[in-house]
């Protein structure tokens, strides 16, 4: 049953014409575009941002990190539906777009109906898989937005994403950090256990940390040497299938000296 509701869009397409007869299209069909978006930077932000209920997302985004492997996080970290914008039927891109578990594909070009029927089709879908997705989303949303500093991280380390407060903490914009390896951005120091959380072992030590499902008392150094006393967790990322493509990383300040 398609939904009486209709979602909150955010587009992501790097092509400007094309970015705002969409959006033109969809406030005549009578949604809410949340906003107009060039980058997988951009549109990872803006998720986080401005909670959009479903993301319109350019395929062909950047190179080294696309618009599949954005929407591969926005579905799996974020929980947002993604429908893929795009403009090639090669089997490989497609085989790579399945990754992500898009909820829907539109064809460049396509018409005023087409895209309208993708949506509805892929956000009832949604919403019917996972019936109380929304209210959890939200408020997870809105954590990430809020008073600690949160860290995206791929398997490797290379930073996804990171909101305002983790820039307070390390002195680095999102723009600075955006592609750049943890261990370049946020130095840090365990004050309690065994895991030093040392540059040279802070992958390892952040998927441990995941494993164990334990908080750690950190030193957080800025890049003006400035310290901070931090409560560390991690939380894993997973896929359909049960493979880690990332954690989560969160650091609570705590005000004085903790030992």
């Amino acid at each position: 049953m398609i939904s009486l509701d209709k979602p909150r869009i955010l587009i992501v397409e790097d092509d400007a014409i094309l970015s705002a007869l969409t959006k033109t299209m969809l406030i005549r069909m009578g949604y809410e575009v949340v906003g107009t978006v060039s980058t997988v930077r951009e549109a990872l932000g803006s998720v986080v941002e401005k909670i959009p209920d479903l993301v319109l997302m350019d395929i062909n985004l950047g190179t080294t990190f696309d618009g599949i492997d954005a929407a591969n996080y926005i579905y799996h970290c974020f929980n947002t539906p993604v429908v893929f914008l795009t403009g090639t039927a090669e089997p490989d891109v497609l085989d790579r777009a399945k990754t992500a578990e898009p909820f829907g594909y539109v064809t460049k070009p396509f018409t005023r109906e087409g895209l309208c029927a993708a949506i509805e089709i892929a956000y009832s879908s949604f919403q019917m898989n996972k019936p109380e997705i929304d209210r959890i989303r939200k408020k997870f949303l809105e954590t990430i937005a809020g008073d600690d500093a949160y860290f995206l991280i791929d398997e490797k380390g290379t930073i996804i994403f990171m909101n305002g407060y983790a820039g307070h903490m390390t002195g680095f914009s999102y723009e600075e950090a955006f592609l750049a390896g943890l261990g370049d951005v946020l130095v840090m120091k365990d004050r309690q256990s065994e895991i030093r959380f040392s540059k040279q072992t802070l992958i390892r030590d952040i998927g441990t940390a995941g494993i164990l499902n334990q908080i750690y008392v950190v030193r957080a150094v800025s890049r003006n040497r400035k310290v901070k006393t931090a409560k560390l967790s991690v939380k894993p990322i997973k896929d359909r299938s049960e493979q880690v493509i990332g954690y989560i990383v969160r650091l609570e300040e705590v005000q004085g000296k903790m030992l």
